[in-house]
Parts: structure tokens; C-alpha cells; sequence
């Protein structure tokens, strides 16, 4: 098969008048469904816009290529369309497009079409073809086109030894893989290089790079968006390690510069077993800081849904037996109810370790699970060993070696929290980063004593040493605020502290920021903070009115803008009803990581106005968590008795009118600002 085969007259447009990328994508999948050549327009649609959200088809050089190997294709083709102008496609050379091919392909059509789909990347490249299809009016000048033969003229090896040679590979293994290793081969050309470029792509491995090829080569180029395949091949030996979109548009200078600067790495030794399903072990995942966080916020949800619920069950029940004043001790009075919060406080003491062990997991593998977690129980301070308020025994050893005051109490702040657990997360992955590059000559007979004595046994050690250091000035981070704080509320200025704490909370929903301000509430609970003053726990009402925002938020957003989100998303958010109403930032930061501008923006505001009205109202609270389940306890000081049905009954009424507000105008902001970006083609949806 031909590349002009795949190209159809009754899917080809000239000079179409499309203004965004959305557009362009609805009229190709209309088209391709109107000459059935496809089974399901819906189907095939979001196959497209899912390849849209990994990465960015728009080649460079004004070339879009939305893609999709999908079953409901039943004739492989290439939909193509020329635009009268050029539109927005967040190209990787950040230039419009205006040549767009839809490659619609599946599996079952045999290796002819994926072979004339690789060839499709030759003809791209080359500007005279550019300029051909541009100046294209009808099918028969695109038609014309593909008759000029391409070739790519090569510097012959020497002896059989390449200068240079690499592997492209991409996650739908059509374009990205073979225009790299086409740009490749041109840019070693010019340089007067011979070169050998293996492909892994949809047609599997093509052009097998041999241990001798590795071996005498003179620069070796990883451009890769997915985990490669023989990696024990390059064991030791000075790599670029980089992504497909590097090698397109910068590979001559990666050539070029090949050993004289820090791209240049070492790669590490793949046995063979693990050759195959090994993730890289390199400096880029430190740089992936988005998917580490979220890998970590996955692994945590579930302590934190968990034990947030069961807890507020605990309250629930205290609170029926009558022990609502029982402050910092509420839910633990009544037998039954101990019982429920001693699960719930057991599991949500687990998030914060659990966060920083599965980042640095992410990054370095299991090696990196044990020092993460130590490093996220040394921020938190979970079972009391190394700090204490009052140390002794087996009670706060490290708080020891500081300054306590007269009553044997200490008096340096050391606990650091979330914001601690991920500074210590990519500490405890440097670590054994490092550890790992240093032992990476043992001999294979010594491989247990380094896996499972050197590398855990030092990592330990060193995030210990790093958490002992870093604590202190990242625990007076949170004092300093803490204090700031309370001096707001000693000076009467309830509505700017309610304001400070409702925007915390929805900075990061749940990350570190969130947290001073929640941690910052319990310690009014304890009366730690603002002992004394009636109105101290507004801190506390403010937090939880605010931090139920964000989920609720998102999941009203789901309901009323329907259309801005896609069918996954929608699904997703049904949990946070529940989250949002017991008081679980946490079910927003899924959705914040994929959208944080829209997100983030859209929270603080809402929940700013929130806790402005909480403040307002001199809303107070006595318990440290579980959202609706504790709404009984509230009060208001707009009374001169906080105590009376009065008093409680304006703060249940007034709290969860703030509540609303907040979530509406969140829910509000965020769809239409989807909604607008959506018309603007800068948001693709797959519904």
C-alpha cells in the first residue's frame, strides 16, 4: 500500500473556514462518519481528543496529526484538511496550524497501512511538500503530491559502525516515533554522520539497534514519551536521555553537544529480567512534578476518605451522648464513639507518611518507599519518638537536644507537615538516587548486600539527618503564621481571619498550605492557640467551612456545566459530594493537578467568600473534623449567649448559607471560564 492510498477524495477539504482546533476535529469525525469510515462517530471521537490530552499532535512547521487506533475504524484512512487561516493547535513550536491529517487506523488491517502511515513523517519534513499541499485545490493536486519520490540521503557507515545512532518511541507509536527519527537522520546527515535510528512504534521494533551498533557508537540520543525496550543494551555507556519533541526540534545540537554537557548521562544497568518492564531511572521523573504529586495524593485518598468518614461517626456520636463541649477531646468520651474515632484518627495519621513515601516511590521506585515514609512520620511527628511537647523516656529524643523551657517543654517549633513530607519525599528520592549511581559497579554476587543492607541502611540515615535539619526552619514557616494569626483574632479582626483561612484552604486543597491552616484550627480546638478567647475557633469553622468548598464546588460544576466536562470526570465527581460534605479537600486535587489555573483560581474565590461570611458571623467550632457530622457544634458570637438554640441555630444556619455561596460562586466562575475556553478552541473535552 501506497501513502496516497489512504488518502480519500470524499474526506479531503481545501480552504475550509474553521476558526479553532475543536472545530477542525468535529468537522473531520463528521466527515469520516458521513462516508462511513467509521462505525461510531462518539467512539472514534474520544479515542481522538484522549490522544489530544496526553501530548500535543501539532508537529511544528504549521502540521497538525490527531491520531487514533481505535475498532471502530473500518476503513484505514487520512482525513485531510487545509485551512484559509492558520489556528491554534498548542504545537510543539508553538506555531498555528493549517495542514491537519487525521489518521484513523486499527489493528486489523495488517502492517501495509502502518508501514505507508511511517512514511507519512518523510513527506512532512520536507518543505516542498509543505508548500504543495498549501497551494492544493483539489484531490487531484493532493493526489499529485505523493508522487515525488523522498528520500533521505545517508552518510555511509564505516566498517559497519555508526556515529550515530538511537531509539524514537512515542505512547501511539504512529507519529511522534517516526518523525524524531526522520529529523534524526537528517540532522546526523548535515552533520556529515553516518546514523542508525531504531524505531519503536506501532509496527513494533524496526531497524533493531545490535550490541556492536551501541557499542561504536559515538553519540547515543534516547528520545522517548514511554518507557523503552531493551534497555540493557546502553548499560553504562553515555546516553541523551530525552523526549521525542527534543530530538525533532533541537536533535542537531544534541548531536552536536553530545558529552559536553550535564544532558549527557550515564545509563543504567537493565538486567535482563527487568529489562523489559523496568521504568527509567533518571533525572527527568524528579522534573515530573505534577504526576509524582498525584501519585502520591492516589495513594493517600483512601487513609484520608476512610478515616475522615469514620471519624466523623466518632463525633456524631459523642455528640449524641452529650459531650459537645468536651473540646480538644470530643469524640473520645463516650466508649463507642472512641472506638469509631481511634480507626479514623489511626488512618488519617497515615496520610501525610503515606504522601511523601509514594512521591518518592514514583520517582525512584521501591527503594525510594521506606525513606519517604520515615521522611513524611519525621514531618508530621506521627508516634512521638523523635519530637514532643514535653519530652522524656521514649517521648520526643530529638526534642531533647534543644532548648526547653522551665517547665521541661519545648520551645523550638519542629514539625513541619505536608510542606516538610514533600520537601522530604524528593530528598529521600535524591538519596537513593544517588546511592544507586554509587553502587552501580557492585558485582553481581553483592547485589543482595547493596538492595536490601547499603542502599535502605544510608537512605535511612540521610533522610533522618535531612528531616532534622529541615524541620526547624520549615517548622517555624508554620509557627510564624500560626502566630500571625492568632494575633488577628486577639485584635477582633474575625471577618480578615476568616478571609486568610478560607483562601488557604483552597490554595492547594489538602497540600501544604491547606494544612497550616487546618492544622492551625486544631490547635484553637486544643486551646493551644488563642486560650482564653471565646472566638479563637473561628480559625477551626473558617477551615472547615472552606475546605468543604472545592470538592462541593467541582461536583456542582459537573451539574450545571455539563458540557464542559468529560463523561470520566463526571463520574469522578459524584464522589465528591460525599467527600466535600465531611470535610475531604483532598477529592479535589485529582481534578486541581489536570486544571490547576481554573481550578485553583475558582476554590480561593469561593472559598474566600466563605470564609469571610464565617468570620463575619463569629461562627465557631469545637470539633477538628467531620463536616456535616459535626454541624451541631456550631455557634455564633453575633449573640451575647453562644450557648443558647439562638446562638447555635444562627451558626448551623449562617455556616452552611456560607457553605452554598462558596460552592455556587466556585461552580459558577469554573464553568463559564470552561465554557469561554472551550469557544476558544483552547480546550478540548472528551466526552
Amino acid at each position: 500500500m501506497e501513502l496516497k492510498d489512504l488518502f480519500k477524495s470524499k474526506v479531503s477539504v481545501f480552504k475550509a473556514d474553521l476558526k479553532t482546533k475543536e472545530e477542525v476535529i468535529n468537522f473531520l469525525v463528521d466527515k469520516l462518519s458521513s462516508e462511513k469510515m467509521i462505525a461510531n462517530k462518539k467512539t472514534f471521537k474520544d479515542a481522538i481528543l484522549k490522544r489530544e490530552s496526553e501530548a500535543s499532535t501539532g508537529m511544528g512547521d504549521g502540521i497538525g496529526i490527531p491520531h487514533a487506533i481505535n475498532n471502530t475504524v473500518k476503513e484505514p484512512c487520512i482525513a485531510f484538511v487545509s485551512l484559509k487561516s492558520p489556528i491554534d493547535w498548542q504545537s510543539l513550536d508553538n506555531k498555528p496550524v493549517d495542514l491537519i491529517f487525521m489518521i484513523a487506523t486499527n489493528d486489523e488491517k495488517g502492517e501495509a497501512h502502518l508501514g505507508a502511515l511511517a512514511d507519512l513523517s518523510k513527506f512532512l519534513m520536507k518543505p516542498e511538500f509543505q508548500e504543495a499541499l498549501r497551494k492544493a485545490k483539489v484531490f487531484k493536486d493532493l493526489s499529485k503530491a505523493f508522487d515525488n519520490k523522498v528520500e533521505t540521503k545517508k552518510v555511509e557507515a564505516k566498517n559497519g559502525k555508526y556515529d550515530v545512532i538511537g531509539i524514537t518511541a512515542c505512547p501511539t507509536g504512529i507519529a511522534h516515533t517516526y518523525l524524531a527519527e526522520e529529523k534524526l537522520i537528517e540532522y546526523a546527515t548535515e552533520l556529515g554522520l553516518s546514523v542508525k535510528i531504531e524505531t519503536q512504534g506501532r509496527r513494533g521494533t524496526e531497524n533493531k539497534l545490535t550490541q556492536e551498533d551501541v557499542d561504536n557508537a559515538k553519540v547515543i540520543i534516547l528520545a522517548h514519551d514511554k518507557n523503552l525496550q531493551g534497555m540493557g543494551r546502553f548499560g553504562g555507556k553515555q546516553v541523551i536521555d530525552t523526549t521525542t519533541k527534543d530530538a525533532i526540534f533541537n536533535g542537531k545540537q544534541l548531536i552536536e553537544e553530545f558529552g559536553k554537557t550535564e544532558k549527557t548521562t550515564i545509563a543504567k544497568a537493565v538486567s535482563s529480567k527487568d529489562d523489559e518492564v523496568s521504568d527509567d531511572f533518571s533525572l527527568k521523573k524528579f522534573a515530573q512534578v505534577k504526576g509524582n504529586l498525584l501519585a502520591g495524593v492516589s495513594r493517600m485518598l483512601p487513609f484520608v476518605v476512610a478515616g475522615g468518614i469514620i471519624l466523623g461517626i466518632g463525633f456524631l456520636i459523642d455528640f449524641a451522648a452529650g459531650n459537645g463541649d468536651a473540646g480538644g477531646n470530643f469524640g473520645t468520651v463516650n466508649e463507642v464513639a472512641g472506638w469509631f474515632s481511634a480507626i479514623g484518627k489511626t488512618s488519617m495519621m497515615m496520610m501525610v507518611p503515606i504522601l511523601a513515601a509514594y512521591i518518592s516511590y514514583t520517582i525512584v521506585g521501591p527503594q525510594g518507599l521506606m525513606p519517604g515514609f520515615v521522611a513524611g512520620l519525621l514531618a508530621d511527628g506521627t508516634g512521638g519518638f523523635a519530637y514532643a511537647k514535653e519530652p522524656g523516656g521514649w517521648s520526643g529524643l530529638w526534642s531533647k537536644l534543644f532548648p526547653l523551657n522551665d517547665k521541661g517543654e519545648t520551645i523550638i517549633p519542629m514539625q513541619s507537615g505536608f510542606i516538610g513530607a514533600m520537601v522530604g519525599a524528593y530528598i529521600a528520592a535524591l538519596i537513593v538516587f544517588g546511592l544507586t549511581l554509587g553502587f552501580k559497579n557492585f558485582k553481581k554476587s553483592f547485589h543482595g548486600v547493596r538492595d536490601i543492607v547499603l542502599i535502605p541502611v544510608l537512605s535511612l540515615l540521610g533522610i533522618s539527618f535531612s528531616m532534622f535539619v529541615l524541620n526547624i526552619p520549615l517548622g517555624y514557616t508554620m509557627y510564624g503564621i500560626q502566630k500571625f494569626l492568632e494575633i488577628l483574632i486577639n485584635h477582633n479582626l474575625l471577618v480578615l481571619v476568616g478571609a486568610i483561612i478560607g483562601f488557604m484552604m483552597c490554595v492547594d486543597m489538602g497540600g501544604p498550605v491547606n494544612k497550616i491552616a487546618y492544622v492551625t484550627g486544631t490547635l484553637t480546638v486544643s486551646g493551644t492557640l488563642g486560650e482564653g478567647n471565646p472566638l479563637a475557633t473561628v480559625i477551626m469553622a473558617s477551615a472547615m467551612a472552606a475546605g468543604m468548598v472545592p470538592p462541593l464546588g467541582i461536583a456542582l460544576c459537573t451539574l450545571m456545566f455539563r458540557n464542559t466536562w468529560s463523561q470520566k470526570e463526571k463520574d469522578s465527581a459524584k464522589a465528591n459530594w460525599l467527600m466535600g460534605a465531611f470535610f475531604i479537600s483532598e477529592g479535589a486535587i485529582p481534578f486541581m493537578i489536570t486544571d490547576p489555573k481554573r481550578i485553583v483560581v475558582s476554590a480561593m474565590t469561593g472559598g474566600t467568600i466563605t470564609g469571610l461570611i464565617v468570620g463575619g458571623c463569629k461562627i465557631t467550632l469545637g470539633a477538628p473534623h467531620g463536616g456535616i457530622a459535626v454541624f451541631p457544634l456550631l455557634k455564633s458570637g453575633l449573640v451575647s449567649n453562644m450557648n443558647s438554640g439562638l446562638g447555635i441555630g444562627l451558626g448551623v444556619g449562617i455556616y452552611i448559607l456560607a457553605i452554598v455561596v462558596g460552592t455556587l460562586v466556585m461552580a459558577t466562575i469554573l464553568g463559564f471560564w470552561k465554557t469561554y475556553d472551550i469557544k476558544k478552541g483552547k480546550l478540548v473535552i472528551a466526552n
